[in-house]
Order: structure tokens, then sequence, then C-alpha cells
């Protein structure tokens, strides 16, 4: 049985799972005897840590006494003790109503229907990068689109605006459309960004003048986590509004509550708005015991978080000073995000994406928790950032502890030591590798392609992105960081990767994983491949929905960062039906699947390599019904004598006659070269010489199917007798993994397999070409691993096709679908040929040079 099956896999993938048989102020012990420091306080909502004295006495005495814990509708004396007390903390002539709620979304939705019934407006405004819940309304004013989905808020009545954008706020309020403005002071899951005391102090004074409700959410930064009781406390403001939750519990109770001013009460809402489990007596007492235990002694509490938080600081400046290049924080008291930036890793795919997608911010996390102890958590809506967030009574002795491990993270990144930080993810022993303090570069390649700077002369063509997925075990190594492929194994690589492709299947958001600039002779372009770890198995289990969402969430990366063009890779094709699924995507983004010209490249790959008389040489096709596979069969039908298509059980004389209807199609409007003799030319003369007066297509077709074997297309439903009969062999199948064996193959046979993952399995017994590889016209490489193992200046026909489009600067979408019309494939290799995407050829005289250019 499962609670919340995607968070139980995730933590347990990256081994943040956490047995807990005992749990005391900041201590967890666990269920095999090791105590972990906890410095997440769950969120904040721990504000004297686990199971406090001060708490556990409080409920002692109130099961002795039996005191009730619901009495609604009554309103029990300590509820209403607690308004009082939470009221006098503010301003208690100020303050003098609260509803009290159940946790901090419920709180923000009270707040939003309060405000709404006072004003008798709807809209909503709120910040960028902010949280306030996730329920319907909270995540409505979410200003972060991580949690956001379809269906499940409001994109209509709720805005968002940056907080330096002081006129544009002051425009928003000017229009005196909004119930009310909705800020934290601190952006928790925004990275722990602190908002000025004078642009929330403009911010209230605005909203004033124009009839919006100021609100402070406070569920994170209240009850003492500046060194403050609040924020408004802490500067001295007084919103209209002020939400508290978290921490007012004590960490044993769930609690929220709303206060707010006396010329704001609406007894219409207090009609309208209660909860079963609010006001409960239990909850109130806590409330209660922490206001109290914050307070006494004249603030003792309050004053050790002060002190603690200047030496927070200290900590803080000492690794800025130390790492400048690596390490940024934001926030105050004990409320801060810590994040890595390796601007060295740009370059590098599986770095880069596992910065910008935080899976590098888990990795670290479950590093502290692994080697020292230190429990904590990402924060989400950063790229790299972790939170600093303990409780608020620790010690400077564990604020020591922590940023020493901290320090120590931060030297394996400056280092580029990548391999320590994930071997504990493959239980390699940090002992068996190099001392921390070797350095490693990200990777010895030089020769990366950059972005470009406009340049005199060129157009400036479309920014493209390129959608990529892991394809193998093998590719996504081949990705990997200088120090990894130094120091793990060969079967270690694979571990990780291994891992990897295992959390894939559990957390697939795509990110970007590099950015580059590609430049031709007559324009240049910027774009970013766009990654996600998904393999091709666990993307074709996904089913029709999740698949959806899963495009949906490329395209919206891809609209982000502004790319006007994307470019489908490997199966984000074949899930979406060669893009069809697509092509009315509300991004607005230009589609291309990138398979006319993988195609067309397997084809002129394959044609370098023909002699005179290829009309009496066999070509075998496997995966003729897709796009590549089919344009294969037309283009290659106007050189061979004889092409099998090589079937599935039982789908033989489908096969063929859907092949039989593209060369049809095709051969009399063809721009391409007939050979004699050639399948196509057997095709043409028939249809001139028998049917001249044929219109009706269907009529046709099925004449055509009837005498086609003599043409010298036929199908076969066995892949044996199939290859073993061929003198070239195209492959390209949506299989997902190497099925194939070349012990069925002549020795002479020649094989291009053009499938990511591939569909033969090497066994070096035979030559296997790489079909749909293409020149570039610089020769660079795109990331330090240059996607696949090619040399510079090669790389995937379809990715050239996405950057060729995009430097022609199209505006219609290209090679959409299965039934791809082959002039459009030749025309799309001309554009390629404009910007020198030249497919790559090669000579059967020298089998050891794996690339020849034959211009």
């Amino acid at each position: 049985m499962f609670v919340n099956q995607y968070r139980e896999n995730l933590l347990n993938s990256v081994g943040l799972e956490l047995d807990i048989k005992f749990a005391e102020d900041n201590r967890l012990t666990l269920s095999d005897g090791r105590v972990v420091k906890d410095f997440l306080a769950q969120y904040g909502a721990l504000p004297f840590g686990h199971n406090p004295d001060f708490a556990i006495a409080e409920i002692n005495r109130f099961t002795e006494n039996k005191e009730p814990i619901f009495f609604q509708p009554n309103i029990h004396k300590k509820v209403r003790l607690l308004a009082e007390m939470l009221a006098e903390q503010i301003d208690k002539e100020k303050y003098t109503h609260c509803t009290f709620t159940n946790s901090g979304a419920e709180t923000v939705e009270a707040a939003i229907k309060f405000t709404r019934l006072f004003t008798g407006r709807k809209r909503i405004l709120s910040l960028h990068r902010s949280f306030h819940g996730k329920t319907y309304s909270a995540l409505s004013a979410t200003g972060s689109h991580r949690f956001k989905a379809d269906f499940i808020y409001d994109d209509k009545l709720y805005e968002q605006v940056d907080s330096e954008d002081l006129d544009e706020i002051k425009r928003k309020l000017e229009s005196r459309e909004f119930a009310a403005f909705i800020i934290e002071p601190v952006q928790g899951e925004g990275g722990m960004k602190v908002i000025p005391p004078d642009t929330l102090s403009n911010i209230l004074a605005l909203c004033k003048g124009n009839g919006t409700l100021s609100v402070f959410d406070e569920v994170q930064t209240g009850i003492g986590r500046l060194g403050s009781f609040c924020a408004a406390t802490l500067y001295a403001l007084k919103p209209d509004v002020i939400l508290f939750s978290k921490a007012l519990g004590a960490g044993i109770s769930p609690i929220g509550a709303m206060l707010y001013s006396h010329e704001l009460y609406l007894s219409e809402f207090d009609r309208k708005h209660s909860s079963t489990f609010a006001n409960n007596v239990l909850a109130a007492t806590m409330g209660i015991a922490v206001i109290e235990h914050l307070t006494k002694d004249d603030g003792k509490a309050l004053t050790h978080i002060q002190e603690v938080s200047r030496y927070v600081d200290e900590c803080l400046e000492q690794l800025s000073a130390k790492y400048p290049e690596h390490f940024y924080w934001q926030g105050a008291g004990l409320m801060r995000g810590l994040e890595i930036q390796d601007s060295k890793a740009a370059s590098n795919i599986f770095i880069n994406f596992s910065q910008r997608s935080g899976g590098l911010a888990y990795i670290i996390c479950s590093f502290l928790l692994k080697y020292y102890g230190l429990f904590t958590m990402p924060l989400m809506s950063r790229p790299c950032s972790v939170r600093f967030e303990p409780p608020l009574n620790v010690s400077k002795e564990d604020i020591k502890t922590f940023f020493t491990a901290f320090d120590e993270v931060c030297q394996l990144v400056q280092n580029g030591r990548y391999d320590i930080l994930f071997s504990h993810l493959i239980d390699i022993p940090v002992a068996n590798l190099p001392p921390p303090s070797v350095s490693y570069p990200i990777s010895r390649n030089n020769n990366i392609a950059q972005i470009k700077a406009p340049v005199s002369g060129l157009v400036e063509g479309k920014k493209f992105a390129f959608l990529m997925h892991t394809t193998s075990v093998n590719e996504l190594a081949h990705t990997y960081c200088l120090s990894i492929k130094e120091n793990y194994t060969l079967e270690q690589q694979k571990q990780l990767s291994d891992w990897i492709m295992q959390v894939s299947s559990i957390d697939f958001n795509p990110d970007v994983a590099i950015e580059f600039g590609v430049e031709s002779s007559a324009a240049y372009a910027n774009g970013m491949l766009l990654f996600s770890p998904i393999s091709p198995e666990d993307m074709m289990a996904l089913s029709a929905k999740e698949r959806a969402v899963l495009m949906k969430e490329y395209l919206d990366v891809a609209e982000r960062n502004g790319a006007e063009i994307v470019g489908l890779g490997a199966y984000t094709s074949v899930i979406t039906n060669g893009g069809h699924s697509l092509v009315n995507n509300r991004q607005g983004r230009i589609l291309t699947n990138g398979n006319s010209l993988t195609a067309v490249a397997v084809i002129e790959g394959i044609r370098s390599m023909l002699t005179e008389n290829a009309s009496q040489q066999t070509l075998a096709v496997v995966g003729a019904r897709g796009s590549v596979g089919r344009l294969s069969v037309t283009g290659l039908a106007h050189n061979f004598g004889r092409i099998i298509l090589v079937s599935r059980p039982n789908k033989a004389r489908i096969l063929l006659s859907e092949l039989t209807k593209a060369l049809l199609s095709a051969v009399l409007r063809t721009h391409d070269v007939i050979q004699p003799d050639s399948v196509m030319d057997k095709m043409r003369k028939w249809l001139f010489k028998q049917n001249p007066g044929v219109t009706d297509a269907q009529v046709l077709h099925q004449q055509v199917l009837e005498v086609v074997d003599t043409f010298g297309l036929e199908a076969i439903e066995s892949y044996e007798h199939s290859l073993s009969q061929a003198d070239f062999i195209v492959s390209a199948t949506s299989e997902g993994k190497p099925f194939l064996n070349t012990h069925y193959l002549k020795d002479s046979a020649i094989v291009f397999d053009a499938a990511r993952p591939f569909d033969f399995i090497r066994d070096g017994n035979h030559q296997i070409y790489e079909g749909g590889l293409v020149y570039q016209p610089e020769k660079v490489t795109y990331s330090d691993s240059n996607v696949i193992d090619v040399p510079a200046g090669v790389n995937l026909a379809c990715l050239s096709e996405t950057i060729a489009v995009a430097l022609e600067g199209v505006s219609v979408h290209q090679s959409i679908g299965k039934s791809i019309d082959y002039n459009d494939a030749l025309a799309i290799r001309d554009i390629a040929r404009k910007h020198g995407f030249i497919p790559v050829q090669y000579s059967r005289n020298n089998q050891g040079e794996r690339y020849e250019h034959v211009a």
C-alpha cells in the first residue's frame, strides 16, 4: 500500500527515506541506531524540534484533565486566548479578528475568500517564484509553475509580478481589479528570496491607495524564524491581513490562523466560512504553548535565534568568499537557500541537466545524510538549492557541523569531483577514489559550440530546442563528466546509468541540458538541448495521458526558454505519432520530427557505397512502416532492383500495401534520379505502358499491388530469411532495444542502423554503420560529449534538421507524421545543404576510415 507512491519511490531511490524510531529536538534516531541531525524541521513546522518538552507537558496536562478537543460550534476560551495572544505580538488594537484553519494552504484559501468578499473583486495578485500552497486557490496564487498542471489551477483570475518591478506593480494595482496582493516576505520555495522591507512598505501603500487588501503570507516566516515574531514585527509593517501556520502548532498539531484588522470585519465571511477541525482546543493549546515559550524570559528564545542567525551569516560569508564562482545563498534568520552553481558544467549534458532539473540537489542532500548524518531537502523551485531551515533552538555547534559538511560539497563541485558526490548511490567507497583535493576539469574537450552573438552579414535564424532522452546505458555513460569517466570502471559507469534510469522512471521531468549556437555561411541561430532521463521502454510504457503530460512539459520548457522551433528526437517522435499530436500545441512552437533528414542521410550514405550494378542487389528494410523506413524504401527504390520489406508475422500484406501506395505517390512526381532497372524504374514503365488512362488512385493501387512483385518489391515475415538475402540492410524500428543478430547476414552485407537505441546487437563480426549521421557546418561538438559518440563536426540528422530549419527561419511545421512526402524530404535536404549540413558518405574501398566525406 502506497500513501504517496511518487514520493516514496523517489526518496527511496536517492537514499533519503528515513526509518525513524525516536525523535527529540533535532535528533532523529533511526531503526539501525544511526543518529541524524534534522536541518529541515518539517519545512519550518517544528519550531523547537521534535517532541519539545514544553509541548509534551501541555499535552499531558490536557489529556489528564480530559479537556475537550472539538467544541464546535462554540468557541472555547483557549481558542479566543490564542487569537488574543497572536494579536498582542503585533498590534492588538489593529488586529481584532482571527479565523483559525488547519494548514497553511487552507489559511491562504480563507484569505482569498475573505478579500474577495470584502472588496467585491475577483482578481488576486502575487509574486513570481512565490509558493502559497497546493489547494486550488493557493496553487493559483503560487508563482512557481513546478506544481501546476492543466485543470488544477486558475490561470485567468490570478497574476504574478516581479517584486523588483514597482512600476508594473503600480500599474496592476491602479487598475483596481485586484482583491488582494498576497506576499511572502521571504519566498520559501522561491529560494528563500528576501523581499526588501522598503519594497514591502511601498506595496502596502499602493494597496491602501487602490482598495486592494495587502496580505502577508507568514506561514513560514511567522513565529520566530527571522528572529522576530514575524516579518511584520521585524519590519514594523502592518498589512491588512497576516497568515500564520506551520510553527504555530509546535510541531504537534496542524493549525493555521488569519489575522485581520477591525475595519475589515465582514459578517458575511463569518456566516459563509467554517471548518470542522478548525478552532479545536488541542491545536489552540499548542499555539499558546509556542507563543509562551518563544516570548518567555524576555524573549530569550528570540535572542538565541538572532545570535545563531548572525553565526549563520558568518558561515555563509566564509563559503561565499571561499567559493565565489560556485556558491550563492539567499534568505534571513534560520531560513536560507544554499545554491550550487557550477558554470564549468554548462557544456556537459549530464551535470548541467542534473543542476538545472534539481536532481543534483537531491544527490547533495543524500550525500550529506550518508556521510555526515545531516537531513535536509532541496528547494525545488530553484535549480540546485538546498534548504537550511533547522529548529529555532539549534546550537552553534550543530550549525558548524552543517557548514563544515557543506564546505566539502562546495569543494567537490569546485574540483569537478562528481565521482565522489555520486559514489554512495552505487556503493563505491570514497576511499577507492582519488582524494577530494584532486581536481578534474569537467572534460578535456575545448572545441565546444558556444552561443552565437550577432554576426555581421548573417541572418539571425530562429531559436531552437531539440528534445532528447536517455536511449541506452552506453549513451548515457558517454555524457558523464571526466572524473566519473576516469575514476569509475566501465561496470561502475553502467551501474550508475542503471541507477539513473531507475530514478528516471519515477521522475522524468525534462529541462535544459545545454545551450549552444550554430553558424552557417548564410545565417546563425542559438538553441538548446532539452533532456529527460526517461528510457525508451519507460516512455513507451506511459499511458496516453502521461505521454501528453511529458510532451507538454517539454514544450513548456522550450517556451520558457524562448525556443521558436522544436525538434523531436528519438521516442518523442514515436509517442506523438511523428509530431501529429503536437501540431496544435498551445505554446505555438513550430515542430519538426527530424525524420526527413535522417532518412535522406541513410539513403545518401548507402548510395555512396553502391556500385554500378545496384539494380542487381537486394535491399532489406526493417521498420518500413515508420517514417524513416518508409522514406528509405522510397528513396532507395530509385536505385535497388529488389527490396525486401521485413514484416512482423501476419502483417506482410498490410506492409506491402502501404509501401506500394508510398511508391505510387512518389513515382510520377519524384525530383530524384531514377536508375535503370530499379524498383521505381520498373514501376514507372509499367504505369506508362499498362495504365495510361487510370485516374482512380484506389483502383490503380490495387492493380499495382497485384503485380508489385514483378517490380522487385516484396514483404517477408521472417527476419532470418529476409536478412540472409540482403546485400544492404536498413533498420529503423522503434523496438527500444537491440533485437537483431548479425549471424543471419551475408559476410559482405552492409548494415545501416538508424534506430536509437540500435536495432542490431553489435558483435564485431560485421560492419554496422550508424544510419542518419550528418556533417555539420562547423567542426565543433554540441556539448563536451557531442550528444553521441561521433567526432567533432558530425552529428545526428534529426538534430541537424532542427538546426537547419531554425537557420532557415521556417514558419510552418516540417516532417510531421509517418507519411512524409518524399519530395518534402528532399526539400529539407536542400535546406540542410544550403546551411552546410551534408549527409555523411562512405567508401567501400576504405573501411578503416569511419567517416569519409565525399562532398
